[in-house]
Order: structure tokens, then sequence, then C-alpha cells
């Protein structure tokens, strides 16, 4: 199989579709930075000499602030890209991540690290809601679902990246090193066009124009522009449209329960618990004389490498659709037989003999939310809303998707706590995993190789869409996307 990342070049037609992909992606650094921060800190912010002094109760609400701080800026963007547009709204993140991995270097007090990694939460809620939308209204269909798992990717990087500098180096001098890749991606994205979509949203016909010859290093994009007009139009439906048409508009209703399945299944099948509380897993399993840093490490590595090839390798070959029903399927085995090894732990079982369970099925499961899980939200996201109502969407699915991960994160916590096992919540975990494969099965399509407006003609029904097409046609007067 060709490999699609050959075709980078200044010449290629892709070009700017990449570059611009990769300079918003590497905003989604320090997502994976602030995610995956509680793994090699937070032991050692619990332990009895820490300079800064934690309980189990403070370390949890640590770990989860992020989650918490995203719904505000999931609404803050879906504010600011309909107004001000999809890149401006990425830039303005880049001082805010910056200026918090600073005050973390100097923080003195655990309330003070967990305040400032709300805010960055807060933005990560702002880099979900805009960044996925920008990727999907600038890429080709053909590279699409390459471009939009570029996101997945830059996430685990950056959990991989804070794992690795957090073994040898200390709160104060990573977070320095972190605080300096906001601006690395500031200046990278300045030099990017804006969303065409966005341009015709707002009537100006001739700037959409512009944007496509740099996206398309070409200068013919008449054909292309009038049809992402007439998609915007019929989409738009000439009139503002309301939060209650997610949920009233049968397309949108499909669209929100196809997200609400893929979001489930992702967040129950422990990836939160996973990331934050990795080391501590590896430490609970006494997994032999791996130590538990280098563990995390190779967890990581694993999950990059996993996600790296899939993503140019395996997605355009076989489609969103499969990946995610292998996947899940995987996720569910691979927890089932890391529960087992703990229940069998629990009950005095000589498990020196299988030390090599743990790693094993962590790194299992890593795989296998590799390949469908960990990019599925948002590439979903990037395909199914109209424009009408994605950015209301996309806030929305962004609140719903970080508050289900941190309700899941403190139950991994409370539940430990209170059963004294880890078993019980792994058990679980694998449950929802099979549960949520049944149900894409049943309701999620393939999406592969299809424009925005194919998915919408598939959501809505051919009869239906066809009848919208005969009352709605394009006109253009003054450079202007008009319905007639």
């Amino acid at each position: 199989m060709k490999l699609i990342i050959c075709s980078i070049d200044v010449s290629s037609p892709y070009f700017f579709q990449y570059f611009a992909t990769f300079a918003g992606a590497f905003s989604i650094l320090t997502s994976g930075i602030n995610l995956g921060w509680t793994s090699p800190f937070l032991p050692g912010l619990l332990s009895p000499n820490s300079s800064i002094p934690t309980t189990n109760d403070e370390g949890s609400w640590c770990a989860i602030a992020p989650l918490l701080g995203a719904p505000l800026g999931a609404l803050i963007a879906a504010l600011l890209v309909d107004r001000i547009g999809r890149k401006k709204t990425i830039l303005l993140t880049a001082p805010w991540v910056s200026f918090c991995f600073i005050g973390i270097a100097f923080s003195q007090t655990i309330w003070q690290i967990t305040g400032l990694r709300f805010i960055i939460g807060s933005v990560e809620g702002a880099l979900y809601t805009a960044l996925p939308m920008y990727v999907g209204e600038i890429s080709d269909p053909k590279i699409r679902e390459f471009l939009t798992s570029t996101i997945a990717i830059a996430a685990i990087a950056g959990t991989l990246f804070i794992n690795i500098i957090g073994s040898f180096l200390n709160i104060f001098q990573s977070s320095l090193i972190c605080s300096l890749v906001p601006l690395v991606h500031l200046v990278w994205f300045l030099l990017v066009p804006e969303s065409p979509y966005y341009f015709i949203k707002k009537g100006d016909f001739e700037a959409a124009k512009k944007s496509l010859q740099m996206l398309r290093a070409k200068t013919d994009v008449d054909d292309e522009v009038d049809s992402i007009a007439k998609a915007v139009v019929r989409q738009e439906r000439s009139r503002a449209a309301g939060l209650l048409d997610l949920f009233t508009v049968r397309s949108n209703r499909r669209a929100c329960l196809i997200f609400v399945i893929v979001c489930l299944t992702n967040k129950f099948s422990g990836k939160n618990p996973c990331m934050f509380y990795t080391e501590m897993i590896f430490e609970e399993a006494g997994s032999g004389n791996l130590d538990p840093t280098l563990s995390v490490i190779i967890y990581c590595s694993v999950e990059l490498l996993a996600v790296t090839i899939t993503t140019l390798f395996v997605i355009n070959r076989f489609g969103k659709r499969f990946l995610l029903i292998t996947s899940s399927a995987g996720c569910s085995l691979s927890v089932l037989v890391l529960a087992t090894f703990f229940f069998l732990k629990d009950f005095d079982f000589d498990t020196s003999y299988i030390f090599w369970l743990p790693i094993t099925a962590l790194v299992s499961y890593n795989v296998m939310f590799s390949i469908g899980l960990s990019f599925g939200m948002v590439t979903v996201l990037s395909e199914l809303f109209p424009t009408n109502v994605k950015a209301k969407a996309l806030c929305i699915a962004d609140t719903f998707s970080v508050l289900m991960g941190a309700i899941v994160s403190k139950l991994f916590q409370i539940s430990i706590d209170l059963a004294g096992s880890m078993a019980y919540p792994f058990l679980f975990f694998a449950l929802c995993c099979c549960l949520g494969c049944f149900l894409i099965v049943r309701v999620m399509p393939e999406t592969k190789g299809k424009t925005l407006e194919e998915i919408q003609q598939l959501l809505i029904g051919q009869d239906q869409y066809s009848s919208e097409l005969r009352h709605r046609q394009v006109a253009f007067v003054n450079n202007n996307a008009i319905l007639i």
C-alpha cells in the first residue's frame, strides 16, 4: 500500500492541508501533556515526604481538573468560532496555556496546581470544539480521515512527552519546557488560511475562494466553492438554527446518537483512569522488576506507535466503522484480562509467575483503543453535523465528553477506596466496552471517502435530501451566496 504521507511536498495539492492540520494539532500536544501530567508527578505529590503535601482526595481532584474546566472553554469557543472564525479562536488559546504552565512551575500548593490545570482544561475544551471543525472543513475527502486522526496522535504524543521528561525532571523544570509548546503552535498556525466554510457562512465568497486556492494548491476552485456554498446554504436553511434543532431535526438527532454511543464507549472503556493513574496501576499490580515509570513510557510509546500505524496504513483501507467495532471488542477483552489479574491477586493467588500480565493487558488495551476509539470521537465530530448547528454540537459534545471522563475517573478512585481493589472497576469497563461494541454495530454508518455534504445526505435519507434540493437553489450576488 502506498504510504499517504509520502505525498507531502510543497507541490502536492494536499501540502497546505497537511501543514494547517499539523500546525493545529500541535496545540493538542498541550492537552496530552496536561491530561498525562498526573502520571509522573501525582505519586510524588502523594508521598509522605512531598514538598507539596497532597491527600488522595486532593490528588483525584487535581487529576480530573482539566475535565471539569473543559465545558467552560467549549462554550466560549462555540460562541467565537462563528463570530471571529475557527483560526482566530484556535490562536487565542496559545497564550493562556503558556502562562498556566509557567504558573504551575511556581505553584506552592496542590490547589494552585489544580486551578491552573482547570484553566488549561478550559483551553482544551475550546480546542476540541474549534479544531475538529476546522480540520474537517479544510480537508479533501480523500485524506480527511487521516487528517482528523492526527489530533489523536498529537494528544498521545503529549502524554508520552510529559511521562518521559517527568521521569527525570521535576515539576518546575518540566513546566517551563511545556510552556514553550503553545508558543511554537502560535507561530505555525499564524501561517495557515481560515476555513472556506466560515467565509461562505459569512457571505465572503472571494475570501473563501482564496482560502481554497491555498488549501488545494490550484487556482481553479470555482466548482468546489459552488458546491460548498450550496451545502452551507442548504444546511443553514436561511435562518439561525436553535439549540433544539440538535434534537428535533432527524439527521441531527441521529448524529447525536452516534456521537453519544462512540463517546460513552470511549470514556467507559477506562481510558482516562488508565491515563491518570498509569504508574499507580503498575505499582498496585507489582509487575515484577519492571520499573513503574518505565512501564508507563512503554505503555504510551506503544499507543503512539499503534495510532500512527493505524493512521498511515489502516484507516483509509478499512474505514472508521470497522475499526471502531474491532477496537471496542479488543478493549473489552483486554480490560477483562486485567480485572481477572486483580481478582487473582485479591484472593491471594500466586501471581508472581504472571507478573507480566498487567503490562501486557494494558499495552494490548492501548493498541486496541488506538486503532479506533482513540480518534473515533474527533472524526465523528468533524463530519456528522451541518454548519448551522456545528458550533453548538461540538460545544455540547465536548462538554458531555469531559464530564463523562471526569465521572469515570472520580468513580474509579472512589471504587478503589471503598472496595480496596482495582478488579471491580476494570470488570465494569469490560462490560461497557462489550455493550458499546454492540451499539456501534447497530447505528454507526461508514463515511469513508464521502464529502461532508454526502455524509449529510446519508444521515438525512435520499428522499428527504432530494426534496430539500428541489426547493433550495443557490445564487451569487456581489460575491455573496444567497438562497433563491
